[in-house]
């Protein structure tokens, strides 16, 4: 399955080095599953502009090409202020939260939800515990 993020952002946001620290050959390789037909490809965009405000985020399946697509909406203001390992561990409790409950909400004809989310989750959440966290972080 194809799992692609990508972003609507501020260069100055530093969501654009997430990004490019999220999409490493591992994340392809972590949905390179069969999880059925119902549903062939996810893609993920996280939404950090000055320009964005108070916008709902956009959620739209395409049956024909099986895809779900979904924003994630980051407060811009708040997102420059983080250090850059807070916008990777923001960004990667973004997905953990969000992704699953669209996912959920959608009744897919024969695919495995659970397990996609399953492998969603450990590979996100492995990603989130490599992060360097101060003792403040961790209390």
């Amino acid at each position: 399955m194809d799992c692609t993020i990508t972003g609507d952002c501020d260069h100055d946001s530093g969501l654009p080095d997430v990004l490019l620290w999220l999409n490493q050959p591992e994340q392809e390789e972590a949905f390179a599953k069969d999880y059925g037909e119902g549903l062939g490809s996810l893609a993920v965009i996280l939404v950090c502009s000055k320009h964005i405000v108070d916008v709902k985020p956009r959620i739209r399946q395409s049956k024909e090409e099986k895809r779900l697509y979904m924003d994630i909406m980051l407060v811009y203001t708040e997102f420059v202020l983080l250090t850059a390992e807070n916008k990777k561990a923001r960004v990667l409790d973004a997905l953990l939260e969000d992704v699953p409950r669209v996912v959920r909400k959608y009744k897919f004809a024969d695919f495995d939800t659970e397990r996609f989310l399953s492998d969603f989750n450990r590979y996100y959440s492995g990603l989130l515990a490599e992060i360097p966290r101060t003792p403040a972080q961790a209390a």
